[in-house]
């Protein structure tokens, strides 16, 4: 692949992260406008961790947690890994915009940036199950849930991870070349 060809490609995928960034905070906001001042028929839903490693829950009555009760946690939540998620995209947008004017991906800025967002999406992937299922449990009334795991975020952020890493050894045999000559 020529550079040109690969330039245009990360423009390309850069400009295509942003529009999905914003079309996800679109969508939340018009979600909470359309909950808050809209029929009620519109709410967010929160699936749990694809991956569940540990699960429990109960209630002391017969009641459990409610429908509306998973509504309110989720209402509560969702906008919030949105907005995390869209500034995970913007992020990633950045990386390819740099890649897109010419840097090169083998500098220790390229690294860190996508070590950083590997660490995001890892904690973020591990923390929204949980943050969750507290909420949940603390607005219901007769009940708890607790299920935590990971999902394809968590995965995609170790192989970013491992990908950074990789690239910072080869930053280390780069400049190890350079001395050598």
């Amino acid at each position: 692949m020529n550079i040109k060809k690969f330039r245009r490609i990360s423009r390309g995928s850069s400009l295509l992260l942003k529009i999905f960034a914003i079309f996800s905070i679109t969508l939340v906001i018009y979600g909470l406008y359309t909950i808050l001042f809209g029929d009620g028929n519109f709410w967010f839903t929160y699936k749990g961790p694809s991956i569940p490693l540990f699960s429990m829950g109960g209630s002391s009555g017969s009641v459990g947690i409610t429908d509306a009760e998973e509504k309110l946690a989720s209402m509560i939540i969702v906008p919030f890994t949105v907005v995390v998620f869209s500034f995970i995209l913007l992020k990633g947008s950045q990386i390819f915009t740099w890649l897109g004017k010419g840097e090169t991906p083998f500098s220790e800025k390229f690294a860190n940036a996508i070590k950083r967002l590997s660490l995001v999406l890892i904690i973020f992937d591990l923390l929204v199950p949980i943050i969750f299922y507290s909420v949940l449990s603390l607005i219901s009334v007769d009940g708890y849930n607790y299920t935590i795991g990971f999902g394809s975020a968590f995965i995609i952020g170790i192989i970013l991870f491992i990908v950074s890493e990789i690239f910072k050894y080869g930053i280390e045999l780069q400049s190890l070349a350079d001395e050598t000559v």
